[in-house]
């Protein structure tokens, strides 16, 4: 047993005969045995009384700063008692301050998607108050009970077990404010019932809880109006709530048939309810230390180390696969935590149907959750493709050069984007008795003014500019365009004056990515 707090009496005297008094009151000692670190008791034991009697045993020696361990070894029954470890539990004052930290956090964060959800772009103290009601409040009430599930059921099984430790994360470090909460158990798993109770209650009362947070979110959402493309949401510290793009799971596609309609522009309170999907999904990975590990301990015995390793496997593929950087920091915390879950006390009692139940009950609730990339942001990208320039013949009357410029203008990014186009005059040449002048000054602002633009969007409309060096769509005329959707752009550049003119495109993408250019450009001749 490796939870030793230190040596027991290094020669047999009345503290040795005082645990195997304790031990012998509800297992027979027929055998002892002195160990460095452990007294160690050879027991007849009857299976039908064995669970109860233990847990007594377990519950007596526990103030008395003794553990004990039961185990089959060659078919004897085997107790093993250590000295309890020195504990130094934090006080209740650090749990509140993380809780009120959290809450701090967690209220900024949703401050933040309500500014996103209204379509404004800076914080205002209305703004405060509705992130608090709709986001931070349901996302701490699912976070919360799911760690007060497992006190509940760890004090129920008589397991001293601390109150929650909420784990703030300033926005936008994370986004949402919180890295969740967890609890500390004091002492370890008595047995595997009590390993599979604690480990499943709290995300299990989690989920329970985020299911009416999201349908109602879902609700809200499909009354809430459409925004334009042109409302960008606030950014804090270059990072744009705006451009926020969630990978929703299987339960999420399922209770959005039960609400149709609900927009992208997501309500915040929808958004707690995902973040508290996921984040109980994530908890039940059956890996070292996690709730899923525990209930994989409870399951399959020693073999959950297997699991725990698989867990492991899959998290560095879908980092590999996916890209998303979650899954490597997750890897690294599950590894840094420990593959290997300790045996309960009595890992011989038996679980029974029911509990296994509950166990794939969790096993359905991770799959339901589970998303292969949660989240992901806008990268902001689009090119130019298909570039021609061609003129028009016959020419219309009083014209002495019209020249169509074609292009197809593609979106790279992963969300709808908005564009607007301009073009200018860069240079004029003219030929003069066979010899080439560029224009300046008073001639060159004189052909200028008598250039005509036409411009033929992507999505159909018409604009004219005449009289004009250059011209900017306004952004209300901009064109839309879906995830790799490509639309194709005609300007015709007319002049009744003949020229060789060196035009430059310019496409602009409003709601820019701050890491990301917004504009790319084309330059060519007409004639």
């Amino acid at each position: 047993m490796s939870s030793a707090g230190g040596p027991l009496p290094a020669a047999p005297g009345n503290e040795l005969e005082r645990i195997k008094g304790i031990v012998g009151r509800y297992f027979p000692v027929y055998e002892t045995r002195i160990a460095p670190m452990s007294l160690v008791l050879l027991v007849h034991a009857d299976p039908a009384t064995l669970e109860a009697r233990f847990d007594e045993l377990r519950q007596e020696l526990w103030p008395l700063l003794y553990i004990p361990q039961i185990r089959r070894e060659q078919g004897e029954y085997v107790i093993e008692v250590v000295r309890r470890p020195a504990q130094s539990p934090w006080g209740p004052v650090v749990n509140l301050a993380l809780l009120l930290a959290t809450v701090v956090s967690t209220i900024f964060a949703g401050a933040f998607l309500w500014v996103a959800f209204r379509g404004g772009s800076t914080l205002t103290l209305p703004d405060l108050a509705n992130g608090a009601l709709y986001f931070a409040a349901p996302l701490m009430a699912i976070l919360g009970l799911h760690e007060l599930g497992h006190f509940w059921m760890a004090r129920r099984h008589k397991v001293d077990a601390s109150l929650p430790y909420f784990l703030p994360v300033p926005p936008p470090i994370l986004i949402f404010g919180t890295f969740g909460a967890f609890i500390s158990l004091r002492e370890p798993f008595p047995d595997k019932k009590a390993l599979l109770d604690i480990g499943a209650a709290g995300p299990i009362v989690g989920f329970l809880v985020a299911i009416p947070v999201t349908l109602l979110g879902l609700h809200l959402s499909a009354s809430a109006p459409a925004l334009s493309l042109t409302v960008c949401g606030p950014s804090f510290l270059g990072f744009s709530y705006g451009n926020l793009v969630i990978e929703t799971p299987a339960v999420w596609m399922l209770f959005s048939l039960l609400i149709p309609g609900a927009t992208p522009n997501l309500h915040p309170l929808a958004l707690a309810g995902w973040v508290g999907i996921l984040v109980t999904a994530f908890n039940l990975l059956p890996a070292g230390q996690l709730d899923g590990g525990h209930v994989a301990r409870a399951l399959l015995g020693k073999r959950a180390t297997w699991a725990s390793y698989a867990s492991l496997l899959v998290l560095v593929v879908l980092f590999v696969f996916t890209g998303y950087f979650g899954w490597l920091l997750f890897a690294l915390f599950v590894f840094f935590i420990g593959m290997r879950h300790p045996p309960p006390l009595n890992d011989i009692s038996p679980l029974g149907g029911r509990r296994i139940a509950v166990g794939l009950l969790a096993v359905g609730i991770l799959l339901a959750g589970f998303t292969a990339v949660p989240l992901a942001t806008a990268n902001g990208q689009f090119h130019l493709q298909d570039e021609a320039t061609s003129q028009l013949r016959p020419l219309p009357p009083g014209l002495a050069m019209a020249d169509n410029l074609s292009f197809a203008l593609v979106n790279k990014d992963i969300v709808p984007h908005a564009y607007v186009v301009s073009a200018s005059i860069d240079k004029v040449v003219t030929s003069v008795n066979g010899s080439t002048q560029e224009l300046t000054g008073a001639q060159l602002s004189a052909f200028e003014a008598n250039s005509t633009w036409r411009i033929t969007s992507a999505n159909g409309n018409v604009t004219t500019f005449a009289h004009a060096a250059s011209f900017t769509q306004s952004s209300s005329a901009y064109t839309a365009l879906n995830p790799s959707q490509a639309g194709l752009f005609t300007i015709e550049y007319a002049n009744p004056a003949q020229a060789t003119v060196t035009v430059t495109i310019v496409v602009t993408q409003l709601c820019p990515i701050s890491s990301v250019s917004n504009a790319n450009s084309w330059q060519t001749d007409v004639y």
